[in-house]
């Protein structure tokens, strides 16, 4: 880790560790001043270990994390040059793992966020990664304000392997699109791209006891003869071992939480994620550039912004487009297309 980005990683953690012990005086802040328009509320929790150490201070973690569990602290800001989709980043120190076997916690922290969008008058919450398909099965009538998120997901792929086809020339009906793992998000993703006319295909995979990810038998000649291959599964880094059967002329996108940090050698490479002129997270999210936007933070906001929730997802995907929601196009330097553009001169 450079200098400049441990600089950037304690301000985060420094002014997270303000925000735990501030959060009533900080929500009451908002509840008088409601002329900040807060639209969309976005809540993360630590997902591995750069997310934990992303919001908490090394020397103080055990305390902060057992102190503020279940218990939401902005983390960041929302900013937007149109006026519309501000909103907040509200921190959890609870993991996934918790999200995942502890509903009473998962209640807390759903009464909490809810009181947290009163508060503030958001119109929508999203949360990260994997924290709906967890609340969802502890609580399935969980719903509005909250967004599952799905749509945004798609969004960012589908858009991201269209501006990838675009960019080198893939003819559509001769592209085989293959995604590495498919759970609800894959299965539509690939539905959308067919509906697209693209030849889209799943890559079914399962663990073993020591977690690694072993690819079916029966689809590894997908992974083996794909010309585009998704990576949707657990963690990034579980497409590693198989780099050596992809094609050399096969372009790897990666949209994975966590995300790859190992790239292949031989073959061209992208990082899923949407921009949107004028929208910057303050501070930047772990592992993230200030203006890119986490799939199921941009469908909040398009929820927020046109009032409408019931999307079907070739309507969303046009709403997105029409408010401005992009592909960046990261590619294995770490730039993006586009990105400049976003953040202005």
């Amino acid at each position: 880790m450079s200098i400049a980005q441990r600089q950037r990683n304690f301000k985060r953690q420094f002014l997270a560790f303000l925000s735990m012990i501030l959060r009533w005086p900080i929500f009451i802040f908002f509840a008088v001043f409601r002329t900040f328009k807060i639209n969309t509320l976005f809540t993360i929790y630590p997902g591995n270990a750069q997310d934990i150490e992303g919001y908490t201070l090394p020397v103080i973690r055990k305390a902060q994390t057992r102190y503020i569990s279940g218990k939401p602290f902005i983390a960041g800001v929302i900013t937007s040059g149109n006026g519309y989709g501000r909103g907040l980043v509200l921190g959890l120190p609870n993991t996934i793992e918790e999200l995942k076997s502890n509903k009473k916690l998962v209640g807390k922290i759903i009464r909490r966020l809810e009181f947290a969008r009163k508060v503030t008058g958001a119109k929508a919450i999203a949360i990260a990664g994997q924290g709906p398909r967890y609340f969802k099965t502890h609580y399935p009538h969980y719903g509005e304000p909250f967004v599952y998120g799905l749509r945004g997901r798609v969004f960012s792929v589908v858009e991201t392997v269209e501006r990838i086809c675009e960019k080198h020339r893939l003819p559509q009906d001769s592209t085989t699109i293959a995604l590495l793992g498919i759970g609800e998000i894959g299965e539509a993703i690939i539905q959308n791209l067919v509906d697209l006319g693209y030849n889209a295909t799943g890559i079914r995979i399962h663990h073993r006891e020591d977690g690694q990810v072993i690819i079916d038998n029966n689809d590894f000649d997908r992974l083996k003869t794909a010309d585009l291959v998704v990576v949707q599964t657990p963690r990034g880094d579980d497409v590693i071992p198989y780099y050596g059967k992809l094609k050399k002329s096969a372009i790897l996108v990666d949209d994975a939480h966590p995300r790859i940090s190992v790239l292949p050698n031989e073959n061209k490479f992208y990082k899923v994620a949407v921009g949107r002129p004028g929208v910057t997270f303050k501070p930047p999210l772990p592992g993230y550039k200030s203006y890119w936007i986490p799939g199921c933070v941009q469908e909040s906001m398009v929820v927020a912004e046109t009032g409408h929730a019931d999307f079907s997802q070739d309507e969303f995907n046009r709403k997105s487009r029409e408010l401005g929601f992009v592909a960046l196009l990261v590619d294995e330097q770490g730039w993006d297309i586009g990105g400049a553009a976003l953040m202005g001169p």
